[in-house]
């Protein structure tokens, strides 16, 4: 038998049918149950709030060690980017375009 005649039996699709029906079910059940839908937000918070102090401590620790946090190479990026812009406003008015070429002619200086 194929894997095609198999997922047309009817006998599995049956089956199929009723898993779904009472996954569906015990979905509906747990999401109810507002003692264990409590617990399910407690440790969400709990890891969350534990993330934040992991966070917290792996900057710490970074800069200890005198390393760039990801932010710190963002920020860098971001600077990095208006001084380019910057410099070729300036190039652009001294009569020089972008990568040294000489606006007048076209030929790089």
């Amino acid at each position: 038998m194929m894997i095609d005649d198999l997922l047309k039996s009817p006998l599995l699709k049956r089956a199929l049918t009723a898993g779904e029906e009472r996954m569906g079910r015990l979905v509906s059940q747990i999401l109810s149950n507002e003692r264990l839908m409590l617990g399910i937000q407690t440790v969400v918070s709990s890891a969350k709030t534990a993330k934040t102090s992991f966070d917290r401590g792996m900057k710490t620790a970074m800069q200890a060690v005198s390393l760039p946090t990801t932010e710190d190479v963002e920020e860098l990026r971001h600077r990095l980017g208006e001084v380019e812009t910057l410099l070729d406003t300036l190039a652009t008015r001294v009569g020089r375009g972008p990568k040294g070429q000489d606006s007048s002619n076209g030929r790089s200086a």
